[in-house]
C-alpha cells in the first residue's frame, strides 16, 4: 500500500456517522456567523472596511526607502498601509484623510518639496464613493452567487443535492470572511476579487462529488472514497499554488497579492471540511434515503404480487 492510499485510510469519512460528519464544519459555521454578527454591532459593518470602501487618500511613489523612515516621514499624517505595489521600488501608502480634509493640501506640498511635481500618484476617494463601492462590491458578489446557483440547479435537476452545494460555498465564504475579522484584515477591492474567486474554486470539487454519488454506479461508499481521493488532490494542487504566491507576496511585501492569497487560502481549507464532511454526510443520507424508498416500494410490490397469486386482493 503506498503512502498516498494509506493517508486515505486514515481519513476514511465512510466509517463515520451523518450526524458526526456535518457537526464540525456546521459549529465552524456557527461561531463565524457570530463573529460576524458582533462585528456587525460594534462597528455597523460585518467586516472591518478598507480604505477602498470607508473612504481615504493613496499615494504611489517610487522610492528607495524603508518602510520605518516612510513612517517616520509621514508621522504627522494618519498612515493606514505602507506597501508595495510590485512595480518596480514604487510603494503604495494610505492615509485616512480625504481631500476635504485640511491636511490633504500639506500632503501634497510635502510630497512635491520631498519627490518633486508629477513624479507622483494620488488619489483621494471621498466617503460617499466608498459607499457606491461597498454597493457594487455587494451587488458583484450577489450576482456571482446567484449565476453559480443557477448553474448548480441546471446541473443536477435535484434540490437537496443543489442546495448542499450551494450551502457549502455559502460557508465558504462566511468563514473566510470571519477569519478576516480575526487576523484584522480589511476587506478591499482585492478581497472581494478573493471572495468571487473562492466561489469558483468551492463549487468545484462539491461538484465532483455530487456527480459521482448520483451519476455514477457502485457502491455508495466507495464512491465517496473514489471521489475524495480525485477532489483533495485537486484541492491540494491549488492550496499548493496559492500558498506559493503567499510566500512570494509576503517576501516583497506585495500586499493585493497577501491579502488575495490569505483569503483563499482560508477559503480552500474551510472548503476542504464543507465538501467532505458537510456535503458529503448531506449526499450520503439523501442517497440512502433514497435508496432505502426505493426497497420499501420494491417490498411492498413483491408482496402484492404473491397476495394476487393466492387470489387475495389488497386494499
Amino acid at each position: 500500500m503506498s503512502e498516498k492510499e494509506s493517508l486515505f485510510e486514515k481519513i476514511d469519512i465512510t466509517k463515520y456517522s451523518v450526524k458526526k460528519l456535518v457537526a464540525i464544519p456546521l459549529i465552524i459555521l456557527l461561531v463565524s456567523l457570530a463573529l460576524l454578527t458582533s462585528t456587525q454591532l460594534s462597528i455597523n459593518s460585518p467586516v472591518h472596511l478598507g480604505m477602498d470602501f470607508r473612504g481615504g487618500t493613496w499615494v504611489k511613489i517610487s522610492t528607495d526607502e524603508t518602510r520605518e523612515e516612510l513612517i517616520a516621514k509621514f508621522s504627522d499624517y494618519p498612515v493606514t498601509l505602507i506597501a508595495n505595489t510590485g512595480v518596480g521600488n514604487e510603494r503604495r501608502i494610505e492615509f485616512d484623510l480625504t481631500s476635504s480634509s485640511q491636511k490633504y493640501d500639506l500632503l501634497i506640498d510635502m510630497l512635491n518639496k520631498e519627490y518633486g511635481v508629477g513624479t507622483y500618484e494620488i488619489e483621494s476617494i471621498s466617503p460617499v464613493f466608498g459607499k457606491q463601492y461597498q454597493t457594487q462590491a455587494l451587488r458583484a458578489l450577489t450576482i456571482a452567487f446567484v449565476l453559480m446557483a443557477i448553474v448548480v440547479f441546471i446541473v443536477f435537476r435535484t434540490f437537496i443535492p443543489s442546495l448542499a452545494v450551494i450551502f457549502a460555498a455559502f460557508s465558504d465564504i462566511i468563514i473566510a470572511v470571519a477569519c478576516m475579522n480575526v487576523i484584522g484584515m480589511e476587506l478591499s477591492l482585492g478581497t472581494v476579487a478573493a471572495l468571487l474567486m473562492l466561489i469558483g474554486y468551492s463549487v468545484d470539487s462539491d461538484i465532483l462529488l455530487t456527480t459521482n454519488l448520483l451519476r455514477k454506479k457502485g457502491e455508495l461508499n466507495e464512491k465517496v472514497r473514489n471521489a475524495m481521493r480525485t477532489g483533495i488532490t485537486m484541492t491540494s494542487t491549488t492550496l499548493s499554488a496559492v500558498f506559493a504566491m503567499f510566500l512570494v507576496s509576503f517576501y516583497l511585501d506585495i500586499y493585493i497579492l497577501r491579502a488575495i492569497s490569505v483569503v483563499l487560502l482560508f477559503g480552500l481549507t474551510m472548503d476542504l471540511l464543507n465538501t467532505w464532511l458537510l456535503n458529503a454526510g448531506i449526499l450520503r443520507w439523501y442517497v440512502e434515503r433514497k435508496e432505502r424508498k426505493k426497497y420499501k416500494r420494491r417490498g411492498v410490490e413483491e408482496v402484492k404480487v404473491k397476495m394476487k397469486k393466492k387470489g387475495k386482493s389488497i386494499k
